[in-house]
């Protein structure tokens, strides 16, 4: 592959090109370089990137093929139960959740957390990474 054209004016916090205006720079140079991006495209990195404005570097994809992209690329930051910032429970907890004949309402008080919070771990809405309940 051909060396990336790095965008030499306004970068932003995620380090993508943008011009006057706040339009990305790599969707300008596509528009401009290739054609037109139909409505609802994403304009991608084949480099990754996100200063690149290189043509042979960048292709249309949907939100999907870029997520998809995101995580094949090893870019998805996903953390995952007791990773998470923000869990209440752990994963000893969550699989004590599932077992129990208690009542939400029960284990909620046991916990500390709210009835949803356990409603949640006990349906597979949260921790879902776990096995199945």
């Amino acid at each position: 592959m051909d060396p990336c054209e790095v965008w030499v004016g306004r970068i932003d916090r995620a380090k993508y090109g943008r011009r006057r205006g706040g339009e990305y720079a790599h969707r300008w140079a596509y528009r401009v370089m290739v054609g037109e991006i139909p409505p609802g495209m994403h304009v991608l990195h084949h480099c990754d990137n996100p200063p690149c404005i290189n043509p042979s570097h960048l292709f249309l994809g949907t939100q999907a093929d870029n997520m998809r992209d995101k995580e094949q690329k090893g870019r998805g930051n996903h953390p995952q139960g007791e990773r998470h910032g923000r869990a209440k429970l752990t994963e000893a907890d969550v699989l004590m959740i599932r077992a129990s004949a208690l009542s939400n309402g029960a284990l909620a008080r046991q916990l500390g957390v709210t009835k949803k919070t356990v409603r949640r771990a006990r349906d597979g809405r949260a921790w879902r990474h776990l096995s199945n309940p």
